[in-house]
């Protein structure tokens, strides 16, 4: 049932712009605090020292970022300041990674709440979760791909042999339209969106267990 709003394409109300707006400003500083809490736990205290574990707007945000998050629906903090010369090994992906991976977290609690609202008949408060959810989720995919500046290319950059290193930098090498053709291509192959929603498929699986064992 959750499906269905993003399935047909349902209307986008005020309500859902807000909510995820205000969620979705907020997971751009969890995005940041998790990537620094991470790197603090494998021994780089670098993001932490620079404020990068606190919730402070004015230290976490990135104008330009939030302005087109809010506008478009896609956006970006400023970078955690994770120093590589602190990790031993490949480990330095993983703090890159934990972006992502608060994305996710963040669309897993909008599921869970709009399943719990579902079940409470709050049906146009569930469809506002379900749409900031799907925010959620695209930027945690979109962070994904070893495309500079994305988390995932800087995760590439410290786990990859020579040649995903190369990759990552030919990409870099075309700038900004490097960025825009690559997720056009992918975009327009609909792999962007199948790595979606096995995403949806499990939270909402997980959120439905539990919440029925009370409902």
């Amino acid at each position: 049932m959750l499906l269905d709003f993003l399935q047909s394409g349902g209307r986008i109300s005020i309500n859902d712009v807000v909510i995820a707006g205000v969620i979705m400003i907020f997971a751009l500083m969890f995005h940041n605090v998790l990537q620094a809490w991470v790197a603090m736990k494998l021994g780089d205290r670098t993001p932490a020292n620079s404020g990068s574990l606190s919730f402070d707007p004015q230290r976490q945000l990135n104008a330009m970022g939030t302005g087109l998050l809010l506008v478009l629906g896609l956006g970006w903090p400023n970078q955690v300041p994770i120093n590589g010369r602190n990790y031993k090994g490949k480990r330095e992906a993983l703090a890159w990674y934990a972006g992502p991976l608060a994305y996710l977290i963040v669309a897993f609690a909008c599921i869970f709440i709009a399943v719990l609202c579902t079940k409470l008949n709050a049906v146009s408060v569930s469809r506002s979760f379900v749409y900031t959810a799907g925010i959620a989720i695209f930027h945690a995919v979109i962070n994904l791909f070893p495309v500079y500046p994305l988390d995932g290319a800087k995760a590439a950059l410290a786990w990859g042999n020579r040649d995903v290193r190369k990759l990552v930098e030919q990409i870099y090498g075309f700038g900004f339209m490097g960025f825009i053709v690559v997720f056009f291509i992918i975009g327009s192959l609909g792999i962007i969106n199948a790595i979606e929603r096995p995403f949806f498929a499990i939270f909402y699986q997980i959120s439905e267990a539990v919440l029925g064992i009370f409902f």
